[in-house]
This record gives C-alpha cells, sequence and structure tokens, in this order.
C-alpha cells in the first residue's frame, strides 16, 4: 500500500511539474516576444519620429509599423495556439496514462483476489479428500453408513475440483480461441437438469422453476448452456440467505427466449452491474468474503452469452436481491 502510495505521489508530482513548466515557459515566450516587438517598434519610432518628425498618429499609419504589429499579433497567436495544443495533447496523454494505471492496479488487486480465492478453493476440497482417505486407511472397519457418508462427501469435493478446473480451463479457451458446438436442446430439460444437480448441493434452499414455453427448442452449445444454467443459480444462493427461495423462470419475447435468476439476496449496487463480468471481478474484499468463488463464473456467463448473440442485464428485485435477465435467440 505504502509503495503504491509513493507510485501515485511521484506520479501526480510529474504531471503537475509537466503542466507547470509548460505554463512558464509560454508565458516567457509571450513575454519575450512582447519585449522583442516593444524594441522593434522603438526603434522605429526613432527614426520615423524624431529624425523626420513624423507624428505618432501618422507613424502608426506607416506601413513599417502595421506589419510589424500584424506580424507580432501571428506570433502572440501562434504561441498561444501551439502552447493550448500542447497542453491539450499533453492532458489527454496524462489521462490515458493515468486510466491505464488504474487499469493497472484494478486487475493487480484483482490477480491477488483470484490467488487468493483459488488458494482456498483448492485448499478446502483437498483437505476434505485427503480427510476422508485417512479415515480409511486408519479405521478399516468403519460401519457402511460411515463410508458411504465419507465417500459421498469425497466425491462432492471432488466434482467441486473438477468444476473448478473445467472453470479455468474454460475461461483461458474464451480468451483465446472459443468455439460453439450447436446443436437442437430442449432448454427446459436442460434447466430441470441442473437444477436436480443444485439442488443436491444447495439443499437447504427453495428453488422455484416457472416455464411459459411448451418444449423451447434452441441451437446452442449444452456446454455452454449448462455453465450459463449452473452458475447463474448457485450465484444466486451463494449471495442469498440459507433457506431463501431462488425462483427460475423460463418464457419468450418475440423471436428471443428469456431465462431469469431472481434472489432476495444482498443485492448488486450501481457501480458493481458493470463490473461483475469482468475475469477475476468480486464484490468486496477477499480477505474478509466469507462466500466461496473465483471471479470466473459471471466472466463466463456472459462471454457465453455473447458467442451466442444474446444478452444479459441485472436488474434489482424487489423488495431486495437481483434478477439476472439472459435474452437468447432461438
Amino acid at each position: 500500500m505504502k509503495k503504491h502510495f509513493r507510485h501515485r505521489f511521484i506520479y501526480h508530482g510529474l504531471i503537475l511539474y509537466v503542466l507547470t513548466a509548460s505554463v512558464w515557459w509560454s508565458y516567457l515566450l509571450l513575454n519575450q516576444n512582447q519585449k522583442l516587438r516593444d524594441a522593434r517598434i522603438d526603434a522605429l519610432h526613432v527614426e520615423y519620429v524624431e529624425f523626420k518628425g513624423l507624428s505618432d498618429l501618422e507613424f502608426q499609419e506607416k506601413d513599417v509599423y502595421k506589419y510589424l504589429h500584424d506580424e507580432f499579433q501571428k506570433q502572440r497567436m501562434m504561441i498561444i495556439g501551439e502552447g493550448a495544443v500542447f497542453f491539450i495533447v499533453l492532458i489527454i496523454g496524462m489521462w490515458f496514462m493515468n486510466r491505464g494505471f488504474r487499469k493497472e492496479v484494478a486487475l493487480a488487486r484483482q490477480q491477488r483476489n483470484f490467488l487468493l480465492s483459488i488458494t482456498h478453493e483448492l485448499k478446502s476440497p483437498i483437505a476434505s479428500i485427503k480427510l476422508a482417505l485417512d479415515t480409511f486407511i486408519k479405521r478399516p472397519n468403519l460401519k457402511t453408513e460411515h463410508i458411504q457418508l465419507l465417500s459421498k462427501g469425497a466425491l462432492t469435493e471432488t466434482d467441486r475440483l473438477n468444476t473448478l478446473v473445467n472453470n479455468i480451463l474454460l475461461a483461458a479457451r474464451i480468451e483465446n480461441s472459443y468455439a460453439t458446438s450447436k446443436e437442437p436442446l430442449n432448454f427446459t430439460e436442460l434447466i430441470n437438469e441442473n437444477l436436480n444437480q443444485v439442488r443436491t448441493k444447495f439443499s437447504n434452499f427453495r428453488f422455484n422453476f416457472q416455464s411459459s414455453v411448451d418444449h423451447p427448442i434452441i441451437h446452442a452449445d449444452r456446454q455452454a448452456l449448462n455453465s450459463i444454467i449452473v452458475n447463474l443459480i448457485e450465484n444466486a444462493a451463494k449471495y442469498s440467505p440459507k433457506g431463501d427461495e431462488i425462483d427460475v423462470n423460463l418464457h419468450r419475447e418475440g423471436k428471443d427466449l428469456i431465462f431469469e435468476v431472481a434472489d432476495k439476496g444482498i443485492g448488486i449496487s450501481d457501480e458493481d452491474k458493470g463490473k461483475v463480468f469482468e475475469k477475476f471481478y468480486r464484490v468486496g474484499s477477499e480477505d474478509t468474503r466469507k462466500t466461496k468463488g473465483t471471479g470466473l463464473g459471471l466472466f463466463i456467463v456472459k462471454n457465453m452469452i455473447t458467442a451466442h448473440g444474446g444478452t444479459i442485464q441485472i436488474i434489482d428485485n424487489q423488495p431486495k436481491g437481483s434478477i439476472f435477465k439472459v435474452k437468447l435467440p432461438i
């Protein structure tokens, strides 16, 4: 933090110095140009007024005086114009530099959050699986129900690890070369299949699914749709109180299928609504956060939807919570 503050202090100090120097040198040029003009006018004044006896009014009507006056005005405007252009270019350049600096700082913070979260996400299931295996080795005469309980827990944690690794690999593919493999799919059946899996994982939630579309067939990538459905429903559960209701809705608007996931959780601020789909971004600090995740789920969802020509938006639920509305062309 101190290093970041020191860099910011030096950066803003340099900006202030360059701006002050540009204004100072512009002033010096204008002042020098004024003095040079006055010196040349004084010399001509001596020649035409004192030696040739012209009046000041007659002297100012001379072509040579008008030429010097016009030339001075041109040089003055040129200095002011060049100074203004330089100042504007400098401000624009500094704005881009500052924006890039802020992005780098934000990316570094997000990557730090990702490393902290991924470390926790990996250590927790590995520790659970190791505990189950150690128990099998140290206590070979376990009762059948205990064996089944430990085995079920180990398999759940293995699935969690598998999902985590798949998300990381999928995020890497999205940024490089991801191609969809589309086929006709029944959206309702996909939602029901994934809801059954999510219900097992989040047994203390109530998931309500309603569909007003009969046999909604959509040409899409099966893996992509599964990822969209699971990530949005699990995300709703993660940020909602235990025992709460998660509403899943499917309906049609014109030539589009609308898939909505609504929760009554903590909600998302307007500032974070535009950021939650960025890679590694998670609301809050990783040091104090209690919810699990890596910041890849919504990033994957957004890119999968875009790859299918669809859109996603976040709407405030009433009285609290969020609604993720996905629009996919049939």
